[in-house]
């Protein structure tokens, strides 16, 4: 136990060191190599975020951001689906029936499309085929 202390505080001691040399011989602003936060990201993921960000002198942020790099690729979150509505069944299908005429005087009409997109129209005397080539041009964008 005093063995894997002493070889932990030596290996912290040691990446100090080499922060210290490149942060001697460089200007204040300089990015730190990729070399070097690759070896405190290792560090943190063995001794915790905050641990190594003090030690280190680098922000946690910025050092959370290499650790998220090197750790392997994980499977992204599936995306939710947009809220179910409930009591009401929503119409996948609607049929416009074409008066005599084929115009209507005028017209209030909400669409919603499959990704959640609202549209929502009050026209004035419109033909029925181009309201019809409407709604569709709006549920397949």
């Amino acid at each position: 136990m005093a063995q894997e202390s002493a070889a932990h505080r030596e290996d912290v001691e040691q990446l100090q060191r080499r922060f210290a040399e490149w942060r001697g011989t460089h200007a204040v602003r300089a990015r730190l190599p990729e070399e070097l936060w690759a070896a405190a990201a290792e560090l943190a993921q063995r001794d915790g975020m905050d641990a190594t960000a003090r030690a280190l002198e680098v922000d946690k942020p910025s050092l959370r951001k290499w650790a998220d790099r090197l750790r392997p690729q994980r499977q992204p979150r599936p995306r939710r689906s947009p809220p179910k509505r409930r009591g009401k069944a929503v119409p996948a299908f609607v049929e416009l029936l074409a008066s005599g005429s084929g115009a209507t005087a005028s017209c209030l009409i909400e669409v919603e499309s499959s990704r959640g997109s609202k549209l929502r129209l009050e026209l004035k005397a419109i033909e029925t085929s181009q309201l019809a080539e409407l709604i569709r041009a709006f549920a397949a964008s």
